[in-house]
C-alpha cells in the first residue's frame, strides 16, 4: 500500500463521514491567518499610498507616474501572494473532498504530491508574470508615443494657461482612445488567462490560447466591456493621483483625506473587482459550453480509482 496515497484516502473517508465538522475545522484553520494577512496588507498599502502625498520626488508628472506604478506593483504583489497560497489550500481541499476516491494502492511520492499541490500556484505565477510583461510593454509604448504632448497638456492645466496650442490634437485624442480600446480588448484575454491558469493548471501562451477559445461571440463582448469599464476607472484614478501630487493647491490634510478615499474606494476596489469579474466570467464560459470548471489534472488522475465510490 502506498503510504501517502493511503493517508490521503483515510482523510477522504473522514471528510466524507464528517463533512460538517471537517468543513468547520478547515474554516477555523484558514480564516484567522487569511484575516490577519488581509488586515496587514491593507494597512501597509494604505500607509504607503498616503506617504506618497508628501514625497518630494512625486511632485511632477514623471515622478508621480513612477510612484503610482510602483504602488500598483505592490498591490498586485500582495494579491498574487495571497492567491498563490489560496491555490495551495484549494487543491488540498479538492483532493480531500473529491467524489473520486484515491486508490490506496497507488504509488505517490512526496515529490509528486508537492508537484500536484503547487501546480496551480506555479501556473498562476508564470501566467501572471507573462501577462504583466505584455501589458507593461504596451503601456510603455503608448507613453513614449504621447509623452511630449501629454506633458505639455498637463503643464498647461497646472499653470492655468489653456492655450490652444497646448491642448491635445485631434489625432492624439483618437490615438489615445484607440489605444485604450485595444488595450481593453487584449487585456480581457490576459485577465481570463490568469484565471484559467488557476483553475486548469496551464500557463503562458497555452492559457492565452484557452482564453481565446472561451471568449467567443457574446462572451468576448462581455469580457471587453468589463475590462473597458475597469480600465477607464483605473485611468481616472491614475489621473486623479497625478493631479493631487502635481497640480493641486489644497491643504495637506484635505489632500490626505482625498488620497485615503482614493485608495479605500478606488484602487483597492478596482483590483478586487477585476479578479472577481473574470473569475465569474470564466465560470459562465465553462457552464455555457457544458463543461465542469474543476477537473483533476496531471498526475492527480493517476492515483484515482476508475469508478467513483
Amino acid at each position: 500500500m502506498g503510504c501517502l496515497a493511503g493517508f490521503l484516502r483515510k482523510l477522504q473517508d473522514i471528510y466524507t463521514e464528517h463533512k460538517v465538522t471537517s468543513t468547520i475545522f478547515f474554516c477555523l484553520l484558514v480564516i484567522p491567518p487569511s484575516f490577519f494577512y488581509t488586515l496587514y496588507s491593507t494597512s501597509h498599502l494604505s500607509n504607503v499610498f498616503l506617504t506618497l502625498t508628501n514625497n518630494e520626488d512625486a511632485n511632477n508628472f514623471v515622478g508621480a507616474s513612477f510612484h503610482y506604478i510602483t504602488f500598483i506593483t505592490q498591490v498586485e504583489g500582495f494579491a498574487v501572494l495571497g492567491i498563490s497560497v489560496l491555490c495551495l489550500l484549494i487543491v488540498l481541499l479538492n483532493i480531500i473532498g473529491s467524489q473520486q476516491k484515491i486508490d490506496p494502492e497507488a504509488e505517490l511520492s512526496i515529490k509528486s504530491l508537492i508537484s500536484i499541490i503547487t501546480k496551480p500556484a506555479r501556473s498562476f505565477l508564470v501566467t501572471w508574470f507573462f501577462v504583466r510583461l505584455l501589458k507593461l510593454g504596451y503601456i510603455f509604448l503608448g507613453i513614449l508615443l504621447v509623452f511630449h504632448q501629454h506633458m505639455t497638456f498637463v503643464d498647461s492645466i497646472c499653470h492655468r494657461q489653456p492655450e490652444l496650442s497646448a491642448l491635445p490634437t485631434l489625432g492624439t485624442i483618437i490615438f489615445v482612445a484607440g489605444g485604450v480600446l485595444m488595450f481593453a480588448y487584449l487585456a480581457s484575454f490576459g485577465n481570463l488567462a490568469t484565471e484559467i491558469s488557476i483553475r486548469e493548471g496551464i500557463s503562458g501562451t497555452k492559457a492565452l490560447e484557452k482564453a481565446s477559445q472561451l471568449l467567443e461571440g457574446k462572451r468576448k463582448v462581455i469580457g471587453f466591456l468589463v475590462n473597458l469599464v475597469l480600465g477607464v476607472v483605473s485611468v481616472g484614478l491614475f489621473l486623479g493621483f497625478v493631479y493631487l501630487n502635481t497640480c493641486s493647491k489644497i491643504s495637506v490634510d484635505s489632500n490626505k483625506s482625498i488620497m485615503s478615499n482614493l485608495w479605500s474606494y478606488g484602487i483597492s476596489q478596482v483590483e478586487f473587482y477585476t479578479w472577481i469579474s473574470f473569475s465569474i466570467l470564466y465560470s459562465r464560459c465553462k457552464i455555457s459550453l457544458g463543461e465542469t470548471t474543476i477537473q483533476p489534472q496531471g498526475s492527480f488522475k493517476r492515483i484515482l480509482l476508475d469508478q467513483d465510490i
